[in-house]
């Protein structure tokens, strides 16, 4: 459902990115090894920050 979403994202100037953290539930919050996922989070957004 995700992967779905990502695609109607396409308004002038959106920047998306769909990606996959396999092994991984839903709920990353609660799961060892959160900290990847909110470093991976973290770089995209510095990269793509106006």
């Amino acid at each position: 459902m995700n992967k779905s979403n990502a695609r109607h994202y396409k308004a002038p100037d959106t920047v998306t990115e769909y990606r996959e953290f396999p092994g991984r539930s839903h709920w990353t919050c609660a799961e060892p090894g959160w900290e990847q996922v909110a470093d991976a989070a973290l770089e995209w957004g510095l990269a793509h920050a106006r």
